[in-house]
């Protein structure tokens, strides 16, 4: 037998009262002198011995009555030892569940719920036997949680639980929990257990979408948590597809407001490489959704390392947003074709110091990887060996920019259209028209742009291929006559960029060659290659890898992370090239706080790589355990269970999940017969 509450044995004491009282009794007697004393004399040992007799019998009943109660308080509880094999058989090992999200950092002290959840596991595992074996799990899903420990090691591991800045979603704590369960020596088909102690943070609970266990019980654990008021920055995204040094930048800050009330004055600033660059203050609404433009010019020449900082409290984890990028200081830029058809490519990029500008007619001895753009300039006729080597380069991650020739091959090109995935073309045509609609939203146009005026001067072709088709999946139409005819497209291929021009740029097929539109469109598509999509950071908790090109015949096992502020190596997992020649290097198992680490490639330092916590713990809306309930309930799980944790009954409930039989009510029937029996022994004996 073992008891829940033990501390309510030192009550037991208590039934020395009784005898106490019955000893130290010094009740004296009167004596009364009779003539005769015989009858008398035998009618006083009668009544002595009775009432000797009764009084030890009241003692004991007494004694009884405070024993059963005493008992009753502590709690008993019996675990079957005539079905032990057979509950082994048919009950997994329980799985405790804490949540160690920043958002457990609550309570009136910081950290209190997390350590209040701390002390609810300790219960719970108190409420089970000392040889039962537990699986604990928490938000970092670490290797160590995936093996069963008793009592004494679960306390072990609580000590060492802080909290995670990792944040996965119910759903995949419970798919978790199980495939750990999975992994333990437990028999198919067996009753399974979950204790899950959190605060359900409402974005993480979706448990609409989990599939039922029917042989799942689950017990919530609610730790109850206040909403606050939070500003959280929670994006930045740049409209420049090209960055070269000296050029302004803006990044675009996206902050949201989850509080009720509108903020204002409230002071956020820009961080290059440990200067501040910019500083400003910002009014927002409550529930809004706001971004913020901060403009400054790139001086470094290779790697940026920015922070972008509020201040808000209480909530400090979502304060800082860190983000990086590199500078290619000089662009190689490779020209196919014929001198005189490049003279407006010549004049458009070689006067660049960024850019160094390489022409030729054949390719045969080039090595068009040392080139960040190649571009067909007005090639009459493309020979498949160059269309193949333009696909291989292309798909690798390089930038290919074709322009077609006045009276070019039409079947050559079709060939490397469709080498590129792209729409092919048909006959020429040379009925003039307008260039009606410019893709302002388009990367190439998204910087260079700002506004277009009512009535814009915009070019005019007077000879254009058409295209087979209006419309492809990889396609993104930038520029278009006011005939719905494409004059420009970028198509995405594999790794890399493949700009096509459906007129040729020449003074007798229009003015496109010259007009003002030209230029940021052919700098823009010789400039960019790595910066389409480009990661400017990682968040911790979504293993998806961070992208990054490495040099030809890289050694591997020579790749090492480096943590900036301690200044700690590790050895990240890699994986890759990809079919787009991209490697993926996986280190977020490392950072516990967000901030930079360095990719060290044979030991030289190659680009910084930020790391910002989720941000979906910056909505500070929670759920009862109640609501958590139904959720779960209305996806199919049956056994679903709410366990109070202020209830003085919390750590029988936490027994009633275990196979017990709980001996309390008993005890307190045998109390009342006991007194009952006590009043009628006082009454009539």
């Amino acid at each position: 037998m073992h008891f829940l509450n033990p501390a309510f044995l030192w009550a037991g004491f208590a039934v020395l009262i009784p005898p106490i009282i019955h000893l130290f009794n010094f009740r004296r007697f009167k004596t009364v002198y009779f003539s005769d004393v015989r009858f008398l004399q035998n009618m006083r040992n009668i009544t002595r011995k009775r009432s000797t007799l009764r009084q030890i019998i009241l003692m004991l009943l007494r004694m009884l009555v405070i024993a059963m109660v005493v008992l009753a308080f502590a709690e008993p509880v019996v675990y079957d030892s005539d079905t032990a094999a057979s509950e082994a058989r048919k009950s997994a090992p329980p799985i405790i569940y804490i949540d160690n999200s920043q958002s457990m950092q609550a309570g009136a002290i910081s950290g209190m719920n997390l350590e209040t959840a701390k002390t609810k596991a300790l219960e719970i595992v108190d409420a089970f036997p000392g040889d039962t074996e537990f699986l604990l799990i928490t938000n970092d899903f670490d290797q160590r949680h995936n093996r069963l420990v008793k009592g004494g090691g679960i306390r072990n591991i609580l000590q060492e639980i802080g909290t995670s800045p990792r944040v996965p979603t119910m759903k995949e704590v419970l798919e978790r929990a199980l495939m750990s369960l999975s992994l333990q020596d437990v028999e198919p088909g067996c009753n399974k257990s979950i204790f899950i102690i959190s605060d359900f943070q409402k974005n993480i609970c979706d448990l609409g979408s989990a599939t039922p266990d029917s042989l799942l019980q689950i017990n919530l654990v609610g730790i109850e948590s206040s909403a606050e008021s939070n500003i959280s920055i929670d994006t930045v995204v740049f409209d420049t597809p090209y960055r070269i040094v000296g050029s302004e930048e803006q990044a675009l800050v996206t902050v949201c407001n989850y509080g009720s009330s509108p903020r204002r004055n409230v002071p956020i600033r820009l961080d290059i490489n440990g200067a501040t660059k910019t500083s400003e203050t910002f009014d927002i609404n409550a529930y809004e959704r706001k971004q913020i433009a901060m403009r400054f010019v790139n001086t470094s020449h290779s790697s940026v390392q920015g922070r972008i900082s509020i201040a808000d409290s209480p909530i400090y984890y979502d304060n800082d947003l860190y983000f990086s990028y590199k500078i290619d200081s000089i662009r190689n830029v490779l020209i196919i074709g014929s001198h005189t058809d490049s003279k407006y490519m010549r004049a458009l990029l070689g006067r660049d110091g960024s850019i160094r500008l390489k022409e030729t007619d054949n390719i045969d001895n080039t090595d068009l990887r040392d080139f960040q753009t190649v571009i067909l300039c007005q090639m009459p006729e493309i020979p498949r060996e160059i269309a193949g080597k333009i696909q291989a380069y292309v798909q690798m991650g390089g930038n290919a920019i074709f322009v077609p020739a006045e009276r070019g091959s039409i079947s050559s090109y079709n060939y490397l259209l469709s080498l590129m995935e792209c729409n092919q073309i048909t006959q020429a045509d040379t009925i003039r028209c307008k260039v009606s609609n410019i893709n302002t939203q388009s990367r190439l146009l998204r910087g260079a742009i700002r506004q277009m005026p009512d009535n814009p001067d915009l070019p005019y072709i007077t000879r254009y291929y058409n295209s087979m088709s209006n419309s492809y999946d990889g396609e993104e139409i930038v520029l278009e006559t006011d005939s719905y005819k494409k004059v420009m497209t970028s198509n995405a291929y594999r790794a890399g960029k493949f700009f096509v021009f459906y007129t040729p740029l020449c003074e007798s097929c229009g003015n496109l060659a010259t007009h003002r539109i030209i230029v940021p469109l052919i700098y823009n598509a010789a400039s960019t290659s790595q910066n389409f999509g480009q990661q400017y950071y990682s968040v911790i908790g979504r293993d998806n890898g961070y992208s990054v090109k490495l040099p030809p015949n890289t050694d591997i096992q020579k790749i090492m992370m480096k943590d900036e502020e301690s200044g700690n190596e590790y050895i990240p997992r890699i994986s890759g090239p990809d079919a787009y020649m991209n490697y993926k290097v996986f280190a977020e198992k490392f950072m516990e706080k967000s901030g930079f680490m360095h990719l060290v490639v044979e030991g030289r330092a190659r680009e910084a790589i930020a790391f910002n916590y989720d941000r979906k713990e910056s909505q500070m809306d929670f759920l009862s355990a109640e609501d958590v309930a139904s959720q779960l309930q209305g996806s199919g799980f049956q056994a679903v269970r709410v366990m109070d944790k202020g209830s003085a009954t919390f750590a029988s409930d936490a027994a009633s999940s275990a196979s017990t039989r709980q001996l309390w009510r008993i005890f307190v029937v045998l109390a009342l017969i006991f007194a009952l029996a006590e009043m009628a022994v006082a009454r009539f004996m």
